[in-house]
């Protein structure tokens, strides 16, 4: 395996890893199976039922299945909540984009496209009506005629006959001679656990080829204590939309002890919906914990994305490619994880798992700022509207046109970060931002994320130009100012610090 990777232009890192090229693509060298993702799409009928709803556009999920075709899939993987209210009608949305770009449910070259399919917790929001919206009973007020609407009026009945797929409690798919288990979202994670294990001998699961796990939420310590054999094993789910941007959606030991991964596939919701931190702080280490920001939820990102994945299963490796499918491009370098850690018989082998915290940092490198690089900073007055929230038709945030949101006008301390593109095979994440004023220990720290993380390569905003404003009440004191400013990976790796300073 290492000679055959060494070929492919791969970097051997200690503890067995291999990081892939930036730019790189196999040569000559075709995977065995091709698998397009999406979960969290959250597609939803207008008030007559029948049309999408003009706030939730089916754009993403059509750029997506137009990805996939041009990508000759074998399988579509989809999450679960595709059904934003848990209509038929929404489901059906899918349904109608996958026929177009997959008619009949074969691929370009005439193969057929498998479905792997598990129902997330909205699918059954069919009798639900939490506020206003266009929510099946505000529809079909008539319970027995909502019935006919909705999936959870006889889930089985409506599944199959808008997917075509037979609705079962567990279920079991072999594609190209690689195996995939799945549960819907009401489903027990053990019973699911317990018919893997009885599948077992039949589908030859012991050994290193990988086979695949499907369900919405995590699975949890029994689940993979169950399970812990199958050191092969690779799980799917969706439901926290957290952004692929985001390492850390790679969970290993950090959800309940694992023996396998479960990667966490991005939200390909209308806007974006992906957390691009999962309730933990940005960094840590030399920062005062008590000075540091805390997470930023999706409602807040300036930049939200709609992801989607494309994952490459090989004899010795399995390659998963996070895109964006809103503006297009990458999110960054694919992970890539090889084949043959432990011998898929219980045994954990030598050293750590290639995608265990500590082995990914080696593989993520730090982001650094190019040679050139250099902070802007002014201080300017800045708009600032009272934080009132205005939550229409599924968009997020302040309206400055609202007049219950008054704008008044402080002053501020403005920087404006350069794109830290320096090292390719490391993308940025976020920032560390130091201000010191005429007390050096009298330091005020701030974080931002990279604007541009959520988006893909070569799709920045405002050229990758990360802007950020302080209050000038926030500011230490003193007549000048220094500016520190440090790139950080999504893992906490980190890169050189660039500066500057500023008479005020």
């Amino acid at each position: 395996m290492k000679d055959s990777l060494a070929a492919l232009g791969f970097l051997a890192l200690p503890g067995g890893l291999f990081a892939a090229p930036a730019g790189w693509k196999p040569k000559g060298k075709k995977p065995n199976l091709v698998v397009g993702i999406l979960s969290d799409t959250h597609l939803q009928s207008g008030w007559d039922g029948v049309t999408p709803h003009d706030g939730f556009p089916l754009t993403y999920v059509t750029n997506a299945m137009k990805l996939f075709r041009e990508r000759n899939i074998d399988a579509f993987m989809h999450l679960g909540d595709a059904a934003h209210r848990g209509k038929n009608v929404e489901i059906q949305y899918h349904r109608d984009i996958f026929e177009k770009f997959f008619p009949h449910g074969k691929a370009k070259d005439g193969h057929k496209v498998e479905k792997l399919l598990v129902v997330g917790n909205h699918e059954l929001y069919g009798n639900v009506a939490a506020g206003a919206g266009a929510w099946a009973p505000h529809i079909w007020k008539d319970p027995v005629e909502r019935a006919k609407h909705v999936l959870c009026g006889d889930l089985p009945k409506h599944w199959e006959q808008v997917w075509g797929e037979k609705y079962e409690v567990v279920w079991h798919k072999e594609v190209k001679g690689y195996h995939f288990f799945g549960r819907h979202w009401e489903t027990e994670e053990m019973k699911l656990a317990d018919f893997v294990n009885a599948k077992a001998g039949e589908c030859s699961l012991k050994g290193t080829k990988p086979f695949f796990i499907l369900s919405h939420e995590r699975n949890h310590f029994a689940f993979f204590n169950a399970l812990k054999e199958y050191t092969n094993a690779v799980a799917f789910c969706g439901h926290w939309h957290m952004s692929n941007a985001d390492w850390k959606t790679i969970f290993l030991g950090d959800f309940g002890f694992s023996f396998f991964p479960t990667i966490q596939v991005g939200a390909c919701r209308m806007d974006g919906a992906n957390y691009l931190d999962s309730k933990e702080r940005l960094a840590k280490g030399d920062l005062t914990v008590e000075q540091i920001d805390h997470s930023t939820a999706w409602s807040e990102v300036k930049n939200p994305s709609r992801q989607a994945m494309i994952v490459n299963v090989y004899d010795d490796m399995v390659v998963f490619e996070r895109h964006e499918v809103g503006e297009g491009g990458k999110l960054g370098p694919d992970w890539v994880l090889p084949l043959g850690w432990g011998t898929g018989n219980g045994e954990r082998g030598t050293g750590k798992h290639p995608f265990s915290r500590d082995e990914l940092k080696k593989v993520v490198g730090e982001p650094q700022f190019g040679k050139k690089a250099k902070l802007e900073v002014s201080l300017d007055r800045i708009n600032k509207i009272d934080k009132i929230e205005n939550r229409g038709r599924g968009l997020r945030g302040n309206n400055p046109d609202n007049p219950v949101n008054p704008v008044k006008k402080e002053p501020a301390l403005r920087i404006k970060i350069p794109m830290a593109d320096g090292n390719p095979d490391s993308r940025v994440y976020a920032y560390e931002i130091v201000v010191v004023g005429d007390d050096p220990k009298a330091k005020l720290f701030k974080n931002a994320f990279f604007e541009g993380c959520n988006l893909g390569v070569g799709h920045e905003p405002n050229n990758g130009i990360t802007e950020v404003e302080i209050p000038a009440a926030e500011l230490p004191s003193g007549k000048k100012l220094t500016i520190a400013v440090r790139p950080v990976s999504s893992l906490g790796t980190k890169g050189k610090t660039i500066g500057t300073t500023m008479r005020v």
